[in-house]
C-alpha cells in the first residue's frame, strides 16, 4: 500500500528498517512467490564487490561533505582558485574551424597520399564559378548581345586583382592548362570554362561572327583551356535549351569556371591570397548591372565560408538563449512563491555556476594539454549542463529523506524538526545542518557516482574513434562530467550547506517569534506546532506529540490538522503517476510503445545509409544566401554528368629497366570503363618515347635513359618539367594526369571507383613499387569506409565500459543487463532516426550514435539504482517508492536539458540542427525508459534488492 505523503508521513514500519542493520551475509528472508519474493540471501562476488563499493562510496561521500560542511566557506575559495587555475588553459585555446580536420579521419591512405603528393606537386587548383541566369523568360541567351554581356562580364573578371594589382585572375594567378603543348598564344593556356571557348575568348572574333546558332552547335571545335575537354560542348556549358530540327535555338542559362592556382597553407588548408581575389569576384558580378542576366550568382570558397559562418554566428544567439533558458528553469524549478520556506531558487542558479565553473575548468585542462577546440565541442555546456543539474536535484531531493530517528517528529516538516532540535537541544545552526547533509551525501553519493562515472566512461570510450572531432569532443565532455562530479560534492555542497544554515536559521527565529508571543505559557507555540488549548509538558516526547485540531463550536467542523499538506509534486509522483503508470492500462501501454520504439529502430536501422552532402555547411539564409541559391541552381541545371582530374603518381624506380611495367601500368589503368582514355594520350612517358622514335635516339642504359629525358624536359617536353622530378640519384615522383567520369554529386561511386582503381594499379605496378592514385576529394570519400568502422568501435568499447562500470557500481546481473539493453535500444533508436529524419550516417549522426551511451545511462540507471536500495517486500512498493525518491530530480535534470536543446530548433545551421533532432531523441528517450519502463519492467521482472548497509 503506497503511504499517502511519503517524505513527511513515515510510518511506524518504515522507521524501524531504517533503524535495522541490515547485512545481508546474515539475512536469509524468504516470502512466497505470490508475495513477489524478492529478498534473498546473496554472498556472491559480485554482491560482495558491489556492497564494498557501495558502502565505499557512501562513506566516502559522507566523510567529504563532513569537511566541506564545516568550512563552506573554505572550500568555496578553494574551489575557485583550483577553477581559476585550470581554466588558464584557455589562453593557448585554438579555435579549429577547418572542417576537414575536424571529420575527416587524419591516419588514412588518402591523408598520407596527399601529404606525399602536395610536397613534390603543385597544390589543386581554386575554382570560381558563375551562372547566367535569363532575364525573363523571352531572353535568348544565345543573342549576340547577350552573348557580348558575358564577353564584358568576362573581361570585368580578368580585370580583378589584389595586393596592388600584383595578383589576379589573368595569367599571374591563371592555373596552366597542358592540352597544347606548344601554344604560342600563352593566354590560351590559362584554365577557363564557357561559351566564349567557341570564340577562343576574343571579342573580336564573336563580334565578326555572322551564324552564332551555327558556331555553338558545332562539335568539332578546339577548346583552348577548358581543363575537362578538348573540344567545346555546349550542353557542358549551358542549359535551359530549346530545340528546333535538332539544333539548339535558345538557352536560358550559362556556367562559366574559372580556375586560380592555389598555395596551400598546409595547417589551414587555405590560400588566403586566392580567397581576397574570390571576394571581389563575388562583390563585383553581384554590384553589377546587366540587361540580359538576371542576379548573376557567383560560387566561390570565399563566398562558401561567408555563407557558412555567417549562419553560426546567427546560431549563436539561439545557444545563447538555451543557456539561459536552463539557467531560468533551474531556478524556477526550485522556487516556491508560496512556501518560501521550501523555495531553494537562489540554490538552483548555485547548481547551474557549479556547471558553468566545471566547464570553463575542464575545457581550460583539455586546451592546456593541447586539444582543439571546435563549435560542436561547444555544445558540451548542454549535456553537462544536464547532467550536472541532474546530480544537483538528485541532492536537493535527498534532503527531505533523511531521518533522525532519535529525534523526529512526524507532525512536522524535517526543516521544523531541525529547527526545534537547534531550540531544544541547543545545538548549533552550524552542527545540526553539517549533520543533514552528510547523512544526504551518503544517502546520494552512490546514486550521482554511478551515473557520472557511467557517463564519464561512455565519454572516454567515445574518444578512441578516428574521427578528430568527434574524439575531442568525448574527451572534452568525459573530462568536463568528472571535475563537475568533483565540484558537486565539494562547491555545490559548500553552497547546499550555507542554504541548509540560512532556511534552518529564518525557521529557528520563526518558530521563537512564535514561542514569544504565546500568553498561555513559555513552553507553547502557534498552533502550527502545538495545540492552542492547552499547555504541554516540558518533556521533549510530549513536546513532539502529534496534536489534531480543535473543533470549532460554531460551525462544528475541526480545524485542519497540524500536519502539513505535501505539494502537489511530491503527491504527484508518489500517488497519483504510479498509480496510473502500473495500471494494466498503463502498463500495457508502457510495453506497446517500447514494442513500437523497437520497431521503428529495427527499420531505421536496415534502411539507414552513410552518405555524405558536401553542401550541408550552406544555408538558404541571411546576406549569403545567393550562394545556397546559386549551388542548388547548379545542381538543377548543370549536374547532369561531370568529370573530375585524378592523378596516377610513381615514386623512386628505375624507368628503363621497368619502362614494360610503365607500359601496363597507363593500359591497364586506362582500361578502366570511368576513366576517360584520351586524357590519358598526353602524359610525360608516353611523349618521351614518342620524342625518342621522332630523334631516332636509342636509349641502352638507365643513364641514358635519364638523361635524354632530362633533354626533352628542358626543350620540347617543358610542359611535363612540373610532372617529372629528378636528382642525383635519378627520378624519384612522377605524375599523369587523368579524368574520370561520374555522376554522383555525394560521392559514393567515386569512393567505389577509388577502391577499385587503387586493386588496380597494386596489381600491375611491377616493378615499380607503390602506386598513388589521388584527388582531394579522395581524403572525404575515403572516411565513408572510416564512419561505420569507427561508430561500431567506439559503441561497441564504449558499451563495454558502461556495462561493467554499472556491474560493478550496481552489483546485479540482471539489473545491469536491463540497464544497457535500454541504453542499446537508445543508440539503435538513434542510428535509425537518421532514416526517420531523411537525414544519412555521417560525421554529426555518428557522432550522436556514440555520445547516446552516456547520455541515455543516467535516467535508466537513476531509477534501478533507488529500485535496488528499497526495503519493501514487493517489486510494486519498491518501484512506487523508487519513483517518490528520485523521479522528480531525474525529471528535473531531463527537462533542464531538453528545454535548452529545444532553443536550437530555431537554427538555420545542419549541425545545430542534427544536434537539435539527435540529442531531443536521445534525452526523451532517456527519461521515457527511466520514468516509465525501467519502473514498468521493475515490477514485472525486477531483481532483489541490496540494502545499504547502516553508516
Amino acid at each position: 500500500m503506497v503511504l499517502e505523503e511519503e517524505k513527511y508521513d513515515i510510518s511506524e514500519k518504515d522507521r524501524d528498517m531504517s533503524e535495522m542493520d541490515l547485512v545481508e551475509d546474515e539475512e536469509n528472508v524468504d516470502m512466497t512467490e505470490g508475495k513477489d519474493s524478492s529478498i534473498s540471501k546473496r554472498g556472491n562476488w559480485l554482491v560482495q564487490t558491489s556492497k564494498i563499493l557501495d558502502v565505499g562510496i557512501a562513506r566516502g561521500c559522507g566523510s567529504l561533505a563532513r569537511i566541506v560542511s564545516r568550512w563552506p566557506y573554505r572550500t568555496i575559495m578553494i574551489s575557485l582558485l583550483i577553477c581559476i587555475c585550470c581554466s588558464i588553459g584557455w589562453i593557448s585555446v585554438q579555435d579549429e574551424e577547418n572542417v576537414e580536420k575536424l571529420y575527416t579521419p587524419q591516419d588514412t591512405r588518402a591523408f598520407s597520399d596527399r601529404s606525399w603528393v602536395e610536397d613534390r606537386f603543385d597544390n589543386a587548383d581554386a575554382v570560381s564559378y558563375v551562372l547566367l541566369n535569363r532575364e525573363n523568360s523571352e531572353t535568348n541567351l544565345l543573342d549576340k548581345a547577350a552573348l557580348l554581356e558575358a564577353m564584358d562580364m568576362y573581361e570585368l573578371i580578368i580585370d580583378i586583382d589584389a595586393e596592388s594589382g600584383s595578383r589576379g585572375y589573368d595569367l599571374r594567378d591563371c592555373a596552366p592548362i597542358f592540352w597544347q603543348e606548344t601554344d604560342p598564344n600563352p593566354i590560351a593556356r590559362c584554365q577557363k570554362k564557357g561559351i566564349l571557348a567557341f570564340w577562343d575568348w576574343n571579342r573580336t572574333k564573336l563580334e565578326a561572327d555572322t551564324n552564332i546558332i551555327a558556331t555553338v552547335n558545332s562539335y568539332i571545335k578546339t577548346d583552348c583551356c577548358d581543363p575537362d575537354s578538348r573540344f567545346v560542348s555546349l550542353p557542358s556549358v549551358a542549359a535551359k535549351y530549346e530545340y528546333t530540327d535538332d539544333t539548339i535555338t535558345h538557352v536560358g542559362a550559362l556556367y562559366f569556371a574559372f580556375y586560380l592556382k592555389s598555395s596551400l597553407n598546409q595547417k589551414s588548408r587555405d590560400d588566403p591570397h586566392a580567397r581576397r581575389l574570390e571576394s571581389r569576384f563575388d562583390k563585383k558580378l553581384r554590384r553589377g548591372r546587366w540587361q540580359y542576366f538576371k542576379n548573376p550568382k557567383p560560387l566561390t570558397r570565399w563566398g562558401f565560408g561567408k555563407n557558412s559562418s555567417s549562419a553560426f554566428d546567427f546560431d549563436r544567439a539561439f545557444i545563447n538563449a538555451a543557456i539561459i533558458a536552463i539557467i531560468l528553469y533551474a531556478f524556477f524549478a526550485l522556487y516556491d512563491g508560496r512556501r518560501p520556506d521550501r523555495s531553494r531558487g537562489v540554490l538552483g542558479l548555485g547548481a547551474v555556476l557549479c556547471v558553468i565553473l566545471s566547464t570553463a575548468a575542464a575545457f581550460g585542462l583539455c586546451i592546456g594539454f593541447g586539444l582543439s577546440f571546435s563549435p560542436s565541442t561547444g555544445i558540451a555546456i548542454f549535456l553537462v549542463l544536464g547532467i550536472g543539474l541532474d546530480d544537483s536535484f538528485v541532492i536537493i531531493s535527498t534532503v527531505d529523506d533523511v531521518l533522525d530517528e532519535d529525534w523526529y517528529d512526524i507532525s512536522l516538516s524535517p526543516l521544523e524538526n531541525d529547527a526545534l532540535r537547534v531550540i531544544d537541544a541547543k545545538e548549533s545552526i552550524e552542527d545540526v545542518a553539517a549533520r543533514r547533509i552528510i547523512h544526504t551525501l551518503r544517502l546520494a553519493g552512490p546514486s550521482i557516482t554511478v551515473t557520472s562515472i557511467t557517463d564519464a566512461a561512455a565519454f572516454f570510450a567515445g574518444s578512441f574513434g578516428r574521427i578528430p572531432d568527434i574524439s575531442n569532443f568525448n574527451k572534452f565532455a568525459g573530462t568536463t562530467v568528472l571535475v563537475d562530479f568533483l565540484a558537486q560534492l565539494t562547491f555545490f555542497v559548500a553552497l547546499f550547506t550555507l542554504d541548509q544554515r540560512a532556511r534552518l536559521g529564518r525557521k529557528v527565529k520563526a518558530i521563537e517569534s512564535k514561542r514569544n508571543e504565546s500568553t498561555n505559557c513559555c513552553c507553547c507555540l502557534s498552533e502550527k506546532y502545538f495545540s492552542s488549548s492547552k499547555c504541554r509538558s516540558n518533556d521533549n516526547k510530549s513536546m513532539r506529540e502529534p496534536v489534531i485540531a480543535d473543533e470549532d463550536a460554531s460551525s462544528g467542523e475541526k480545524k485542519k490538522d497540524s500536519i502539513h499538506e505535501p505539494p502537489f509534486e511530491v503527491t504527484f509522483w508518489s500517488q497519483i503517476y504510479p498509480r496510473y503508470l502500473f495500471s494494466v492500462p498503463g502498463k500495457i501501454f508502457v510495453l506497446g510503445t517500447l514494442a513500437v520504439i523497437i520497431a521503428l529502430a529495427a527499420v531505421g536501422c536496415a534502411q539507414a545509409e552513410i552518405n555524405i552532402d558536401n553542401d550541408w555547411t550552406i544555408v538558404d539564409f541571411g546576406p549569403y544566401r545567393y550562394v545556397y541559391n546559386g549551388r542548388r541552381y547548379q545542381d538543377d541545371h548543370f549536374s547532369t554528368g561531370s568529370t573530375t582530374w585524378v592523378g596516377l603518381y610513381t615514386k623512386r624506380a628505375d624507368y628503363y629497366a621497368h619502362r614494360d611495367d610503365m607500359r601496363n601500368l597507363i593500359d591497364s589503368y586506362a582500361n578502366q570503363h570511368f576513366v576517360e582514355t584520351n586524357s590519358l594520350e598526353t602524359n610525360w612517358f608516353d611523349a618521351h618515347q614518342a620524342w625518342l622514335d621522332d630523334k631516332n635516339h636509342t636509349v641502352s642504359s638507365s643513364e641514358e635513359y635519364i638523361e635524354s629525358l632530362q633533354l626533352y624536359l628542358a626543350s620540347d617536353g617543358l610542359t611535363y618539367s612540373e610532372k617529372v622530378l629528378i636528382d642525383d640519384d635519378g627520378i624519384y615522383a612522377t605524375e599523369i594526369d587523368s579524368q574520370w567520369e561520374y555522376k554522383d554529386p555525394k560521392g559514393s561511386t567515386l569512393k567505389r571507383r577509388m577502391r577499385k582503381s587503387r586493386a588496380k594499379v597494386r596489381r600491375n605496378s611491377g616493378g615499380l613499387g607503390t602506386i598513388i592514385v589521388y584527388n582531394d576529394a579522395f581524403v572525404w570519400y575515403e572516411s565513408f569506409q572510416v564512419i561505420a568502422r569507427t561508430t561500431i568501435f567506439a559503441l561497441l568499447v564504449a558499451s563495454i565500459v558502461v556495462f561493467i562500470v554499472l556491474i560493478l557500481l550496481i552489483g546485479d546481473l540482471v539489473a545491469s543487463i536491463m540497464v544497457s539493453s535500454l541504453v542499446a535500444l537508445v543508440c539503435a533508436s538513434t542510428l535509425g532516426a537518421a532514416y526517420w529524419y531523411n537525414d544519412a550516417i555521417n560525421y554529426i549522426t555518428s557522432f550522436m550514435i556514440i555520445i547516446a551511451v552516456g547520455l541515455s545511462a543516467d535516467a535508466p540507471a537513476h531509477m534501478m539504482k533507488a529500485f535496488l536500495d528499497q526495503r519493501h517486500p514487493t517489486r510494486h512498493e519498491r518501484a512506487v517508492k523508487a519513483i517518490a525518491t528520485l523521479a522528480p530530480a531525474v525529471f528535473r535534470g531531463g527537462v533542464s536539458t531538453m528545454l535548452g536543446i529545444a532553443i536550437t530548433g530555431a537554427c538555420i545551421t545542419y549541425v545545430f540542427q542534427s544536434f537539435f533532432r539527435y540529442l531531443m531523441t536521445i534525452l526523451v528517450l532517456a527519461l521515457w525508459n527511466g520514468l516509465a519502463v525501467m519502473p514498468v519492467l521493475c515490477t514485472l521482472i525486477g531483481p532483489m534488492p541490496t540494502h545499504r548497509l547502516h553508516l
